[in-house]
């Protein structure tokens, strides 16, 4: 037979000399509902593997109203740490059945808008969203026409919706205090002139170290810009470090990478004289000659709720949940 003709359960059936309702009541996992013998079937999943049986999904996905899919949006999936998000969400997503679609919105909720129309499109069942800034609304309409979706990483605290998050106060309130603890009197945090709560939480911790050390006076955060924060950093931090800066919190791991470029060029020495601090590890870190002690995000314990929360909501429906789970602090030695 050709390798090209599509197989199907008639073929199978005339193979196996059975009627093609007793093929489709095996394939489909109801040999035991519609009472057919173990040989029989056994049988039939035997032919209908060594003619390379391929299921019909999409008339599956109509009978059942499922697809077994679903959408990742992310910023930027070669951002590591959405890169690392998209693996380990491919990997439990197949554990549970599901198969993973991937977008990236370049933080533009234009371009996140028709992602996310083209994944609904596509018939995903459900979307694991990263929102882009001033995206409340496109968020808003997904939730009220009953689209099944988690945020993850940031959030929206007006809107009733799932999300999945670091808990990004803790986190840099931690990272702050260790810089202070160290006896880094000016510490400096970077952060991304962006109006989204993960960014607000950040310096929100950060403030919050500072003014318990009574450093009210001391805290200083300046914003770089999303789109060109090499550029930024470029411009800023040289003129930040002569003015007595002695340590840095960066607020997300691209930040750190752009700073840390910035900082190498302003000549040898200078970087092993500053405290680093920010959010993940990264393995270009390594070609600094500088320690920057970090908060790992447990990546795969946010993934495996966000998913079985999305999984709760296309199955059950639309209920809300939230978890804000703590990250881990890692001491990089001098």
């Amino acid at each position: 037979m050709s390798s090209l003709k599509k197989i199907s359960l008639k073929d199978i059936a005339e193979a196996a000399g059975v009627s093609t309702a007793l093929v489709s009541f095996v394939l489909n996992g109801k040999k035991k509902e519609y009472r057919v013998g173990e040989e029989t079937a056994q049988r039939i999943l035997k032919i209908a593997n060594e003619m390379n049986y391929q299921p019909n999904l999409a008339a599956k996905s109509l009978r059942s109203g499922k697809t077994k899919t679903i959408g990742l949006v992310v910023s930027d999936i070669s951002n590591p740490f959405f890169s690392q998000l998209a693996r380990v969400l491919e990997d439990e997503a197949t554990k549970r059945g599901y198969t993973v679609l991937f977008g990236s919105s370049d933080e533009d909720k234009d371009k996140m808008n028709r992602v996310v129309s083209n994944l609904i499109n596509k018939g995903v069942d459900g979307l694991i969203i990263v929102p882009c800034d001033n995206s409340e609304k496109s968020i808003a309409s997904l939730v009220n026409n009953n689209i099944p979706i988690v945020l993850f990483d940031r959030y929206f605290p007006e809107l009733n919706v799932s999300y999945v998050a670091l808990n990004n106060f803790n986190a840099s309130y931690i990272l702050t205090k260790h810089l202070l603890n160290a006896g880094y009197n000016a510490p400096c945090m970077v952060a991304y002139d962006v109006n989204l709560i993960h960014m607000k939480e950040r310096i929100r911790g950060y403030k919050k170290a500072m003014d318990e050390t009574g450093k009210r006076n001391l805290a200083n955060v300046v914003f770089l810009k999303q789109d060109a924060p090499r550029k930024s950093a470029d411009r800023l931090l040289p003129k930040i470090i002569d003015g007595g800066v002695d340590a840095f919190l960066f607020a997300t791991n691209m930040i750190s990478l752009a700073c840390l470029y910035t900082i190498k060029d302003m000549g040898e020495g200078i970087i092993g004289k500053i405290g680093l601090v920010g959010f993940d590890g990264n393995p270009v870190f390594d070609f600094f000659d500088a320690p920057i002690s970090y908060i790992q995000q447990p990546i795969d314990v946010l993934v495996q709720k966000a998913l079985e929360i999305l999984i709760d909501i296309i199955i059950n429906g639309n209920t809300v949940q939230s978890v804000l789970a703590e990250g881990e602090f890692i001491e990089m030695a001098p």
